[in-house]
C-alpha cells in the first residue's frame, strides 16, 4: 500500500522540486566535504605522512566540538569521557605539547615519559580502540556527520601511530628531519632498517623493536592511572545518582542494558558489582588487544595490511547503509515530507478557507 501511494519527484511542484533539492543539496555538500576529506588522508598518509599529525589535529578542532554539541542535544554527552574518546584526546594533547617542546622550548611533564606513552598509547590505539570499528559497526558513510565522526574516533589515531612508527612507509627519519626532535619514536630515529628491505618490513628486529613489557606493562599503567581510577570513581560512583536522575547515559549504561551481547556475563553478579566487573571486563579487553599490538609495532607489512582491512569493513559497511538504509528510507522519508507538506499558494489557500466562515459567523 505504500509503495502505491509513494510520491515521485515528477508528481511534485516546482516548488516542492525545489525544497527537495534542497534538503538533498545538504547532503550532497556533506558528500563532497567527506569525499575530499577522506582524499586527504590517503594523500598525506601516502606521499606527506609526517604532516598527518597536523590534519589529525585539524580535524579534532571540528569532529570534537561537533560531536559535543551533537551528544548535548541528545543528552549523550557522558559518552564522550568514555574510554575511546579519551585516546583522541590524549593523542591531541601528545602532538599539541610535542610541538610546543620542539618549536618554543616549552617543558611539561610529558616529556619525561614520552618514551613509554608512545608506546602505551599505540597499543590503546591500534588494539582496543580500532577494533570498536568492527565492535561497534563503524562506517564510512561520506555525508554523515555521526558516522564520520565516529570513524575519526576511532580509525585517525591508529593512523597517526602508523604514519609516525613507519614515516608511511619511508623510515622514522622522515619524520626527524621535518620535525626535529619532536617525536621519540625511536632511540634512534635515523635508522630507517624497518623498511630497508622486504625481510624487516615482515618483521623488524633492532633497537627499536617492541618488547612485552612495553606493551603490557606501560598499557596497564597508563588506563588505570589516566582513565580507568578516575572513569570509575567520578563517573560510576560520585555521578551515578546525577546520571540517573538527568537522563544521562554512558557506554556502561549500554552495556549492561545488552543482555545478550557485552553485558550478559556482568548482570549474572549482583547489581552492586556492576561497575567493578565492567571496568574489569573492560581492562582485560584492553590489555589483551593491547598485548597483540606488539605484532603491529614490529611489522611494517602486518600494521599496514591490518589498517587496511579496517578500513575496508568500514568502506563495505558504509555501502550497506548507503543503499539499505539511505537510499531506501531516507530518502524516501525525505521525499514523503516534502510532498506532504503544502506550498505556499496552498497554504495561502488553506488559511482563507479557514479565516472565511470564522469571520462571516460574526
Amino acid at each position: 500500500a505504500m509503495a502505491a501511494a509513494m510520491p515521485k519527484a515528477v508528481d511534485l511542484s516546482p516548488k516542492q522540486k525545489q525544497k527537495l533539492y534542497e534538503e538533498f543539496g545538504l547532503w550532497e555538500r556533506g558528500y563532497t566535504v567527506g569525499v575530499l576529506s577522506y582524499t586527504m588522508n590517503v594523500f598525506l598518509l601516502c606521499r606527506f605522512p609526517q604532516y598527518y599529525w597536523c590534519w589529525h589535529l585539524l580535524k579534532a578542532v571540528v569532529h570534537l566540538p561537533w560531536r559535543f554539541l551533537r551528544f548535548r542535544q541528545r543528552g549523550y554527552e557522558w559518552y564522550m569521557v568514555d574510554f575511546c574518546y579519551l585516546n583522541t584526546y590524549f593523542t591531541v594533547l601528545f602532538c599539541f605539547v610535542s610541538f610546543l617542546r620542539s618549536a618554543f622550548g616549552v617543558k611539561t611533564l610529558l616529556e619525561e615519559h614520552n618514551y613509554w606513552l608512545i608506546r602505551a598509547l599505540f597499543a590503546f590505539a591500534n588494539g582496543a580502540l580500532v577494533l570498536s570499528v568492527p565492535v561497534f559497526g563503524n562506517k564510512l558513510v561520506f555525508h554523515d556527520v555521526d558516522n564520520t565522526t565516529s570513524m575519526y574516533i576511532h580509525l585517525s589515531p591508529a593512523l597517526l601511530w602508523w604514519s609516525l612508527r613507519w614515516g608511511g612507509g619511508y623510515g622514522t627519519s622522515l619524520i626527524d628531519e621535518t620535525w626535529p626532535d619532536m617525536f621519540h619514536i625511536c632511540h634512534d630515529m635515523q635508522a630507517d632498517t624497518a623498511v630497508e628491505s622486504f625481510r624487516a618490513m615482515l618483521w623488524f628486529t633492532g633497537e627499536c623493536a617492541g618488547t612485552i613489557p612495553q606493551f603490557v606493562l606501560y598499557p596497564a599503567v597508563a588506563w588505570a592511572a589516566l582513565w580507568g581510577l578516575p572513569y570509575y570513581l567520578f563517573v560510576l560512583c560520585c555521578m551515578k545518582g546525577w546520571l540517573e536522575r538527568n537522563q544521562r547515559t554512558t557506554l556502561y549504561h549500554d552495556t549492561v542494558k545488552d543482555v545478550s551481547g557485552q553485558g550478559k556475563w556482568i548482570i549474572l553478579a549482583p547489581e552492586a558489582l556492576w561497575p567493578v566487573l565492567y571496568m574489569l571486563q573492560h581492562f582485560v579487553f584492553t590489555m589483551v588487544t593491547g598485548f597483540f599490538s606488539i605484532l603491529l609495532w614490529n611489522s611494517f607489512a602486518l600494521h599496514t595490511a591490518f589498517l587496511s582491512g579496517i578500513l575496508l569493513y568500514a568502506i563495505h559497511n558504509g555501502s550497506t547503509f548507503l543503499f539499505r538504509v539511505v537510499a531506501a528510507r531516507h530518502a524516501q522519508e525525505v521525499l514523503l515530507r516534502v510532498a506532504s507538506e503544502p506550498t505556499a499558494e496552498e497554504a495561502l489557500k488553506l488559511t482563507s478557507y479557514d479565516v472565511a466562515p470564522r469571520s462571516l459567523s460574526r
